[in-house]
C-alpha cells in the first residue's frame, strides 16, 4: 500500500453512534496523565492531551482514572483522575474543553475496582470474580522489565451480588459524570487483571453461581454493567468496553471465548470494543517490542466474526502499514496507540500527510512503564516533551530517574532477584 493509500485507510472518520471521529488513530488510556495529589485534572494532564490532539489524532481516550472511592483507595499507582465525586466534574469539563478546541474527541475510561491488581490498603477488601491472585509477569514481563524475586499479589474476596451491584452503581454513576463534563463518549474498563476482567476467563472465574460457568454467566456483570449505563446515558452516547482478547496463559482462554463472551455482552448496548492482548500474568505478550502481534495472532479478526459490525480498536499495531492494511481488510476499524504517541504525539499527522519518514520510534526500551510500575512522573527519553507538555509540571528527580535506570540494567536486576529470592517469603492475605 503506498503512502497515499496508508493516509486514505487512517484518515477516513469513523462514526460511533451518534460521534464521528475525523481519523482512525486514536490515543489509548494510559496512566500518565500526572493529576494533583487529590485526584483532579492538572494543567499537565490537560497539556499531554492538548499536545496529542493538536498531532492529529480522531480520539483521545482518558487513562489513568477511577470511578470510585474503592479505585481510589486500592489504585496500584497514584494519584488518578477521580469520577467518582460530582466536584471533579467541573476540571473534567476544562480537560474537555481543551481536547476539543485542538481538534480531537474524547472519551473517559471508566475504571471501579482494581480487582486482583488492588492494594489492600487500611484493611479494605479487595473483590474479584474468584479468589485468585495475579502471579505477575508468570509467562515473561516486556523487554526491559524486572520483578526482582517476582511478585504475588493479595488474594481477593469472592465478589457478593452486592459488592457486583455496588460497583455496577459506580459505573453508572461516573459515566453520568462524564457525560455531565462533555466527555464524548466511555469506554468500562474490563481488561488485563482489574475486576471486570476477572469475570471473563476461567483462568480467574472459578464461580458456580450464575456470574461463573458458561460464556452467558461469565458475561453478566459487564453485559449488566452496560445495560445500566446505556439506561442511564440514553441511546446516543458511545458506550465500549475494553477486553483482553487472549490470556496467552497455560489453561487460560484464547481469542474464540473472548469472543464468544463478548458476543453475550454486545447486545446491552456496546457500540465499541477495545482489543487488549493477554495480562498482566503474560505482561511480555500485552507490551511487545515488534507492531502486529495481535493481528499475526488472529485476535482481531476472531472477534469480527464473532461481533460483525461492531466497531473495533486495534491495539498494539504502530506500523502504519500493517494497521491500514486491517482496515482495508475488515479486520479492525481503528489503530488506537500507546507508547508510540509517547514518542512522537505528531505521528498522526506525519502519517496523514505521506510523512513516514519523519516519525520518531518508539524503541521499546519501556523506561515509561518502568517508570509507570514505580510510581515516578512518566517521561520518554525519545521525546524529551513528555511529561513536561506544561512547563510547570513536576519532573523526576536525579534519584528517580537512577533508580529507573537500575531498574531496567539486566546485571543489576539479576544481582537484585537472586537477593530477593533468598530472603523470607511475604504473607499475603
Amino acid at each position: 500500500m503506498t503512502s497515499a493509500g496508508i493516509a486514505h485507510a487512517l484518515g477516513v472518520p469513523l462514526r460511533i453512534n451518534s460521534v464521528t471521529i475525523k481519523n482512525r488513530i486514536i490515543l489509548g488510556p494510559m496512566a500518565v496523565l500526572r493529576p494533583t495529589e487529590d485526584g483532579r485534572v492538572s494543567d499537565q494532564s490537560i497539556a499531554f492531551l492538548e499536545r496529542r490532539a493538536r498531532g492529529g489524532v480522531g480520539l483521545v481516550i482518558v487513562g489513568g482514572t477511577v470511578a470510585s472511592e474503592r479505585g481510589w483507595n486500592e489504585s496500584p499507582f497514584s494519584p488518578n483522575i477521580r469520577f467518582d465525586k460530582d466536584e471533579f466534574v467541573p476540571d473534567l469539563a476544562r480537560l474537555v474543553d481543551a481536547v476539543h478546541a485542538a481538534g480531537a474527541k474524547v472519551f473517559a475510561q471508566i475504571f471501579p475496582s482494581f480487582g486482583r491488581m488492588g492494594v489492600p490498603r487500611d484493611g479494605a477488601r479487595l473483590v474479584a470474580a474468584s479468589p485468585k491472585p495475579v502471579v505477575l509477569g508468570a509467562q515473561g514481563l516486556p523487554d526491559h522489565v524486572y520483578v526482582p524475586g517476582g511478585r504475588t499479589t493479595p488474594v481477593p474476596d469472592e465478589a457478593t451480588i452486592d459488592d457486583i451491584a455496588e460497583i455496577q452503581a459506580h459505573t453508572v454513576a461516573a459515566a453520568r459524570r462524564a457525560r455531565a463534563a462533555g466527555f464524548d463518549g466511555v469506554e468500562i474498563g474490563a481488561h488485563m487483571c482489574y475486576f471486570y476482567s476477572s469475570f471473563l476467563s476461567p483462568l480467574a472465574n472459578q464461580r458456580t453461581d450464575q456470574y461463573g460457568g458458561s460464556a452467558e454467566n461469565r458475561a453478566r456483570a459487564l453485559r449488566d454493567a452496560v445495560a445500566a449505563t446505556r439506561a442511564a446515558v440514553g441511546p446516543h452516547f458511545p458506550i465500549g468496553i475494553r477486553v483482553s482478547v487472549n490470556d496467552h496463559m497455560p489453561g487460560g482462554q484464547g481469542p474464540e471465548g473472548f469472543a464468544e463472551v463478548v458476543a453475550h455482552i454486545a447486545p446491552a448496548g456496546l457500540d465499541f470494543v477495545s482489543l487488549s492482548e493477554a495480562n498482566y500474568e503474560s505482561m511480555g505478550v500485552n507490551v511487545p517490542s515488534t507492531s502486529g502481534t495481535m493481528l499475526a495472532h488472529g485476535e482481531p479478526q476472531t472477534f469480527r466474526a464473532a461481533l460483525g459490525d461492531i466497531p473495533l480498536f486495534l491495539s498494539s499495531t504502530p506500523h502504519p502499514q500493517q494497521a491500514a492494511d486491517a482496515i482495508a481488510a475488515g479486520h479492525a476499524d481503528a489503530s488506537m496507540l500507546a507508547r508510540q504517541l509517547l514518542a512522537d504525539p505528531d505521528y498522526a499527522i506525519k502519517v496523514l500527510g505521506g510523512r513516514q519518514s519523519e516519525i520518531v520510534w518508539c524503541d521499546h526500551a519501556n523506561s515509561c512503564l518502568r517508570r509507570l510500575m514505580t510510581n515516578v512522573p512518566v517521561a520518554c527519553h525519545k521525546n524529551r516533551e513528555m511529561g513536561r507538555e506544561d512547563p510547570r509540571a513536576a519532573r523526576a528527580s536525579a534519584l528517580q530517574n537512577a533508580f529507573v535506570w537500575a531498574a531496567g540494567n539486566a546485571v543489576l536486576m539479576k544481582i537484585a532477584d537472586t537477593t530477593a529470592r533468598m530472603l523470607p517469603a511475604k504473607q499475603t492475605h
